[in-house]
Parts: structure tokens; sequence; C-alpha cells
């Protein structure tokens, strides 16, 4: 026999989600799970140096995390449009978090990679959140960490099927 866990609130339904098979309560923890873990996670950036804005720290994120972009690739990665970019590019070139290169393959193309400032930056703020989730880990007993690792490796592979495919922008995206 299964046990189900309470229901967080009257008006959570006790079973059915998006999905129709996740319960609402296990839904709703979820919810406020992460909105507390991005709480804890945007603390760390505050007071980094040079002091970027949440859009900018996002794009060192996305060059970090792709070594070098283009201009378009990382407006799709951003969700912006690409004149957006280039201003937003603009500021952080002027920060110097980021250097553009012409494209070798093409001359007109412009890559952008983090210069060695923005390398610092990204390890920086890396390193604080570390130190910020491993604060809260440590408050964790090793079972339940283990079990959280377990929980969290599979949240993320579903996570990664519900992704649309690969668009046809993913090929210039490692230029």
């Amino acid at each position: 026999m299964t046990q189900r866990r309470p229901r967080l609130s009257a008006e959570e339904p006790a079973g059915g989600g998006p999905a129709g098979d996740v319960p609402g309560d296990v839904t709703t923890a979820v919810e406020r799970v992460l909105s507390t873990a991005a709480l804890l996670w945007s603390r760390a950036d505050q007071g980094l140096e040079p002091a970027v804005s949440p859009i900018q720290l996002r794009a060192v994120e996305a060059i970090s995390r792709f070594g070098r972009l283009n201009l378009g690739g990382l407006a799709e990665e951003l969700g912006a449009i690409p004149s957006s970019t280039s201003r937003l590019c603009d500021r952080l070139e002027a920060a110097g978090l980021i250097v553009r290169e012409s494209a070798q393959a093409d001359r007109r193309e412009i890559i952008v990679r983090l210069s060695d400032q923005g390398e610092r930056l990204q390890a920086e703020l890396t390193r604080r959140r570390r130190a910020a989730v491993g604060e809260v880990l440590a408050l964790m007993s090793p079972a339940s960490r283990g079990r959280l690792i377990d929980a969290l490796t599979e949240f993320g592979m579903a996570c990664e099927r519900r992704q649309p495919g690969p668009s046809s922008a993913v090929d210039f995206r490692s230029a």
C-alpha cells in the first residue's frame, strides 16, 4: 500500500497536475523549493565586481556554457532579439567581460567569448553559488543528501526529455 503525502492546502487537488497523474501537493512542494532555491541562487549574485544586471549575468553564463557564441546564438539563448543582444554585448564589452571577434569562416559573423575578467566573474559566481548550496546541504543528513541527488538527477533528466528538440539554430552556437 502506498502512502500519500498530505495536501499542502485545501485548494490543491488530491491528484492530477498538468499531466493528470502528479498530485498537486508534489507540484506545489517542488514549486516552493525551486522558488526558495532560486532566491538562494540569486543572492549569490549580489555584490559581484564588476556589478552586472541579471540579463548581463545570464549572457555571461550562456557564453561560459558554450565557450563561444555568435550574436544570433546568444540572442536565442537569452530569448532576445539580435539588436537587443548586440546592445547588451556593447555593455558587456565596455565592462571588459567579453571579447568580440570575427568568425574565421565568415568575417561578417561576430563571435563573442568571455574575456579573462569575464571568466573570473563567472568563476567567482560559481564559487559563491556552490558555497551557498553547500551550506544548505550541510544542514541535511547524508541519507537525505543521497535521496536528493537521486531525485534531482531524475528530475533533471525529465526536464531534458520535456525540452523541445534541437532547433536549426543550434548549428551556429558552437561557432
